[in-house]
């Protein structure tokens, strides 16, 4: 279920957001990251909560550091500081990735016009 979820999201992202990028083509079905570069993970994050869509910038354990995993990675600083990190659980849904399209491309369209 989860594998799904990850992968709709990809297609998602591919079709709806062409300014973002996915950050790395993992084998952790349940983890997707992926950056809006020109804006921030901590401003996205406050504009998704609006929305009541819940995700993170990194890792429980770098809370507060840019990820290490995407610094080895080699990563331009610009889409490590813009990363937001999507984990899925067998309580999620369809509905739950269309909201999260919808809320960054919201939040991409005004973040872009306060430049």
């Amino acid at each position: 279920h989860v594998q799904e979820l990850a992968d709709y999201l990809k297609q998602q992202v591919a079709a709806e957001l062409p300014d973002a990028v996915i950050n790395g083509e993992g084998d952790i079905p349940h983890v997707v990251n992926l950056s809006m570069p020109g804006c921030k993970s901590e401003v996205m994050l406050h504009v998704l909560e609006g929305d009541e869509v819940y995700v993170s910038s990194g890792s429980a354990c770098s809370k507060g550091k840019q990820s290490p995993v995407l610094e080895a990675m080699q990563l331009p600083k610009e889409r490590i500081q813009s990363a937001l990190r999507v984990s899925f659980s067998r309580f999620n849904t369809l509905e739950d990735v269309d909201a999260l399209i919808e809320g960054v491309r919201e939040g991409m369209a005004s973040l872009a016009v306060k430049k």
